[in-house]
């Protein structure tokens, strides 16, 4: 039995707490949160759960393999360093840090402590995404994949006090990584914040990859209606998957821009529920996770790039190090 804690019983932290309930061989012991209410309303559904709003209850539970944790970003870098410390592997919704320093210093602590330190990059886990990966391998149009044009909008009454870059995003960065099998070589981006606050409610980021390749990436909150789409171009594909469709309407294959056919997915599981089984299978067989420290330090690096070419007004900033990855 893996036994496990989770911090943060809010918006993301409630389904967290649905899924670690319902894994086989998995025993969610602990749930974390500073607001009494949320405890109370969790309760009402897990009664059989302890409830605690001191982090300390979690840390010095001995019996304890790992902890979810899903509170506020900023919180994320100190919380999962303090776990790491306590010899706990740690499974960390995004954004794992808020730079690059701060997931140099988690990765290299997990490493030495020999926990496992996983990223919430959901998508990576999803049916769909894992349909495509494997047809572009099994029909050899990997390498020849050559644009992603990716559209990740949200229609808001209330902006979160998040940037859009961190928030939304970033699922594209790593996505854009997974697909093309390597890592870009420049960036272009330009934001905009148009709500009250002083985070980006609106970007646009070009990243380029070796040969030419290209992801175009826009992201918003105050779009008019949620968009969950990418577009993945190939020398004789086209691929339109649209996350907001049904299941059997995900995948789109058309070739020659004429609707060819569906890819139908045959993996029927949620996307969070397969990142919790896999965190658990990673802690039990003491292997990297998919969405482990070589992602978590890749995003952390190319957020930061664009970073600093949203404060260069939209100037093409050069990544070191670009090129394939596996």
């Amino acid at each position: 039995m893996t036994r496990l804690g989770l911090i943060g019983c809010g918006r993301w932290g409630k389904n967290y707490l649905k899924n670690l309930t319902s894994i086989e061989g998995c025993e969610l012991s602990w749930v974390c949160d500073l607001d009494s209410r949320k405890l109370k309303a969790a309760a009402e559904v897990y009664p059989q759960l302890k409830y605690t709003q001191n982090i300390a209850d979690v840390l010095g539970d001995s019996q304890l393999q790992g902890v979810v944790i899903a509170t506020t970003p900023q919180s994320h870098f100190m919380l999962a360093k303090e776990c790491i410390s306590k010899g706990k592997s740690v499974l960390v919704e995004k954004p794992v840090t808020m730079n690059q320093d701060e997931s140099i210093t988690l990765t290299k602590l997990a490493a030495r402590g020999n926990v496992i330190l996983m990223a919430g990059y959901t998508l990576i886990y999803h049916p769909a995404i894992k349909k495509i990966k494997k047809f572009l391998k099994e029909n050899k149009e990997n390498s020849k994949l050559y644009y992603l044009n990716m559209a990740r909008t949200n229609s808001l009454w209330q902006v979160p006090e998040l940037d859009v870059l961190h928030d939304l995003a970033v699922h594209d960065i790593y996505l854009s990584r997974y697909l093309f099998d390597e890592d870009p070589e420049w960036v272009i981006a330009e934001g905009a914040n148009y709500c009250d606050g002083s985070n980006n409610d609106v970007i646009y980021i070009l990243l380029g990859f070796p040969h030419g390749k290209l992801a175009s990436i826009f992201a918003s909150f105050i779009h008019s209606k949620k968009t969950r789409k990418i577009t993945l171009i190939s020398s004789k594909t086209k691929m339109i998957f649209d996350d907001t469709e049904s299941g059997s309407k995900k995948i789109l294959l058309l070739s020659q821009g004429v609707y060819e056919e569906q890819l139908l997915i045959e993996e029927k599981l949620e996307p969070l529920k397969l990142e919790c089984q896999h965190f658990v299978e990673c802690i039990r067989e003491n292997k990297e996770p998919h969405s482990g420290k070589a992602d978590i330090n890749f995003v952390a690096k190319i957020t930061d790039y664009i970073v600093e070419s949203l404060a260069k007004g939209g100037e093409k900033v050069i990544i070191p190090g670009g090129g394939r990855y596996l």
